[in-house]
C-alpha cells in the first residue's frame, strides 16, 4: 500500500510539473511570440495606448475602421472587437486597459445577443482564461464564476481551448497593426437573403441583469478616469430584427450618465446589399461608409462629465 500511494503521489506530481511548465510555455509563447489573432489580442488587452478603443462582438470588428477615424479626428484608434462575444469578455478587457491608461473615448457597439439577452455566459470568459495571470481579470472571471478559482491553478485549463492556435500563430506572423484590429470582408449578402421578406420586429427579450450590469460598470469606470463611452447599434441589413424598445435599458443608461447613444437600425445604408457581407454584418465598403458617417457625430473632447 505505501509502494502504490508513493507511486500516486509520483504520479500528480509529474502531471503538476508537466501542467505548470506548459502553462508557462504557453504564456510566453502568447506575451512574446504569436502575431496574427493571438498577437492582436495580447495587444488588445496589454499593449494598446491609442486614444479611441472599439468594443464589441464580431459587428464591431467587421464594421468599423480604425484608420478613418484617425484621419477625420486626428485620434488613434484601435479595434478591440471579438467575433462571438460582447460585453462579458470586453469588461475584462476593459480591466487590463485601464490598469495602464485612460483612453479619450470607448465606441461599444452593441449586440443583443451578446451585451444585452440572457444565455450562457460561461462561454464568453475562454478568450479571458489566458490573462488570468493578471490579477483583475482573475478576480473578475471568478466574481462570475466562483468554481474557476479552483480551476485556474492549472496551467493547461487557462489555454485549453487556445495552445493550438496560439502555436499557430506563432508560425503565421500576421500583421494586425496593418489594419488596427480591423477585419474587413469582401463577400457580397447572397441574392435569397436579399429577396427574402421582410421579417417582424421582435418586440421583447429576456434582457441579462448580469450584462446590464458590467455594460453600467464600464460606462462608470471609464467616465471616473476620463475616457467618455459612446453606445452604437451598427446597421443590420433592411433595419434590425429588433424593435426599439429591446435597447430601453441602453437608452436609459445613456441618458443616465450622459453619453451619446445613436442606432443605425433603419438608416440608408441598411437597404445598400452591395454594403453588407450577410445579414448582420458589412462587408469593407459598408464598413468604410458607416465609418465615415459615425465619425462625423463623434463628440471630440472635452466630453459631457459625469457627477456621481
Amino acid at each position: 500500500m505505501k509502494k502504490f500511494l508513493i507511486q500516486i503521489a509520483i504520479f500528480f506530481a509529474i502531471v503538476a510539473v508537466v501542467d505548470v511548465s506548459l502553462g508557462q510555455l504557453f504564456h510566453y509563447l502568447q506575451t512574446t511570440k504569436a502575431g496574427s489573432r493571438t498577437g492582436n489580442e495580447y495587444y488588445a488587452c496589454k499593449k494598446t495606448n491609442e486614444d479611441v478603443i472599439i468594443m464589441g462582438s464580431s459587428r464591431a470588428m467587421h464594421h468599423y475602421v480604425p484608420k478613418i477615424i484617425t484621419e477625420k479626428t486626428g485620434m488613434s484608434c484601435f479595434n478591440v472587437g471579438v467575433d462571438g462575444n460582447g460585453i462579458i469578455l470586453q469588461y475584462g478587457r476593459w480591466k487590463m486597459i485601464s490598469e495602464r491608461y485612460a483612453p479619450k473615448l470607448i465606441i461599444y457597439d452593441i449586440t443583443t445577443s451578446y451585451d444585452l439577452e440572457e444565455n450562457d455566459n460561461m462561454a464568453y470568459i475562454s478568450r479571458l482564461k489566458p490573462f488570468c495571470w493578471d490579477t483583475s481579470v482573475k478576480s473578475y472571471v471568478v466574481s462570475l464564476f466562483p468554481m474557476e478559482k479552483i480551476k485556474l491553478y492549472s496551467g493547461m485549463y487557462r489555454y485549453n481551448y487556445w495552445f493550438l492556435e496560439i502555436v499557430s500563430n506563432c508560425l503565421r506572423k500576421g500583421n494586425f497593426k496593418v489594419e488596427a484590429g480591423y477585419v474587413p470582408k469582401y463577400e457580397h449578402i447572397r441574392s435569397e437573403i436579399v429577396n427574402r421578406p421582410r421579417r417582424e420586429k421582435i418586440q421583447s427579450i429576456n434582457t441579462d441583469a448580469v450584462k446590464l450590469h458590467y455594460l453600467e460598470q464600464l460606462v462608470k469606470e471609464a467616465q471616473a478616469k476620463g475616457t467618455q463611452v459612446m453606445f452604437v447599434v451598427s446597421p443590420v441589413w433592411r433595419g434590425d430584427i429588433y424593435a426599439p424598445a429591446v435597447y430601453a435599458e441602453v437608452e436609459k443608461m445613456a441618458h443616465q450618465y450622459g453619453i451619446q447613444y445613436l442606432q443605425y437600425m433603419d438608416s440608408e445604408i441598411c437597404d445598400a446589399p452591395d454594403c453588407f457581407k450577410d445579414s448582420y454584418h458589412l462587408n469593407d465598403k459598408g464598413a468604410r461608409a458607416f465609418t465615415e458617417e459615425l465619425v462625423s457625430h463623434i463628440q471630440i473632447p472635452p466630453f459631457n462629465s459625469f457627477n456621481p
